[in-house]
């Protein structure tokens, strides 16, 4: 796949992309910020995922409220996330209303807007997320203790990208602001517009919106990385929860590195459906667990490999399920991938990957990413491919080196 596209920067900074597609008379607007948690500093931590909810409440020219009238008023629907390393913010609206949102997304990227009373509820709003989806969540804290076991202290990698409470409950507006200077400004953004466009017109309301909006000064603060950062060990969480589950995780290099798609194919063959090797002999056959799985956590700098199963029956410790999940992991050096386990793994790992080039928003997603952290739009519809190369070989190698002799994260989760 090689489709037509535009890749401009604006005198700002701003990098812009323009993916025309005629398919359907409707067009995306994808503006992704290179900030994530691993850029919240350690006294605020959380300030990129509050940032996400703080940008819908208000900006410059837009009222509270005002973003999501006029969305829904042109037919639109929006979304935006939060990862490690990013945030992205999506809207679709029919082609015929593309100025509204390129008007929209300019005013949040021109200057803070957010007031007090916006500053607030949007803290009750995070807040209650973090209560619902962690604190109060059974096994929803394990994360929580890998970041703090997997890495350093001075390491900003070791908190989730919820953040913390506290620091959330107590930010002031004078602090959301300066985050907001810090990390919203052109030239730490990409702009996708992507749909049923005229690629001239559209640059023309793209220098018409963005282009007035003033270059920064300065560099962009980072936290530092380095590989002295990557901790190891076991912590065991008392929690109410009715049946032990163990994760089990080894660090990988970053999502930069060719190995990171070679990551996502050996954790497809290991635990991503009934058929992998996790749940055909730790579920199906010896009836030990209820669930097991495997993924790679990817993040810019470091990322993880996590192997997880919960037990399925009382009197099953924590113990046993790491014995047994270490058995299925150490299993690969003596019964290497069939064919049909490596053809399979990497048909889930494309597909999931192909899903997102099907979608305008999902597309912009994509080459958003691939300009952010790659400075190569073109790259994202180039990795099918590499996907479809990888060898056993290649695993092998993957996992003699991730794998191998490597000590694990061991994070176990057990009732009261």
């Amino acid at each position: 796949m090689n489709p037509q596209i535009i890749d401009r920067t604006l005198s700002n900074g701003l990098r812009v992309i323009i993916l025309p597609n005629e398919k359907a008379p409707l067009v995306n607007v994808t503006v992704g910020y290179k900030v994530g948690s691993k850029d919240d500093s350690f006294s605020h931590k959380g300030f990129a995922h509050f940032f996400e909810h703080l940008m819908f409440d208000g900006s410059k020219n837009v009222k509270r409220g005002e973003f999501d009238a006029l969305c829904s008023k042109a037919g639109g629907t929006f979304n935006a996330y939060t990862s490690y390393d990013q945030t992205i913010y999506h809207t679709t609206v029919p082609a015929h209303q593309l100025d509204l949102v390129l008007w929209l997304e300019s005013d949040r990227m021109l200057q803070f807007g957010v007031g007090q009373i916006g500053l607030e509820t949007q803290q009750k709003v995070v807040s209650e997320e973090i209560k619902q989806s962690v604190e109060n969540q059974p096994y929803g804290t394990w994360r929580i203790e890998q970041g703090k076991l997997a890495f350093s202290d001075d390491c900003s990698y070791q908190w989730e990208v919820l953040g913390n409470r506290a620091h959330i409950e107590s930010a002031t507006l004078n602090e959301v602001a300066s985050f907001f200077d810090r990390y919203y400004r052109p030239d730490n953004a990409c702009l996708v517009v992507a749909g049923h466009v005229d690629i001239v017109s559209v640059y023309e309301s793209v220098e018409q919106y963005f282009g007035t909006i003033p270059k920064k000064d300065g560099i962009i603060a980072r936290n530092p990385f380095s590989s002295s950062m990557k901790r190891t060990g076991s912590h065991i969480i008392h929690d109410a929860v009715p049946l032990p589950a163990v994760f089990v995780s080894y660090h990988l290099d970053g999502f930069k590195s060719d190995r990171s798609v070679q990551a996502d194919v050996l954790a497809s063959a290991f635990g991503d459906g009934k058929s992998s090797r996790l749940y055909t002999n730790l579920v199906r056959d010896k009836k030990l667990a209820s669930s097991a799985f495997c993924y790679a956590d990817q993040r810019e700098h470091a990322s993880l490999l996590t192997f997880s199963t919960t037990a399925s029956q009382p009197g099953i410790s924590h113990d046993q399920l790491i014995e047994e999940l270490e058995t299925e992991i150490r299993s690969l050096q003596t019964i290497p991938l069939h064919d049909h386990e490596l053809e399979k793994a990497i048909n889930a790992a494309a597909t999931g990957f192909a899903y997102h080039l099907q979608t305008n928003a999902g597309m912009a997603d994509l080459v958003c990413n691939q300009t952010l952290f790659w400075d190569d739009p073109m790259r994202a519809f180039s990795i099918l491919d590499r996907y479809r190369s990888i060898s056993k070989e290649e695993l092998n190698d993957l996992y003699s080196s991730v794998i191998g002799n490597s000590e694990a994260v061991t994070i176990s989760v057990i009732p009261k």
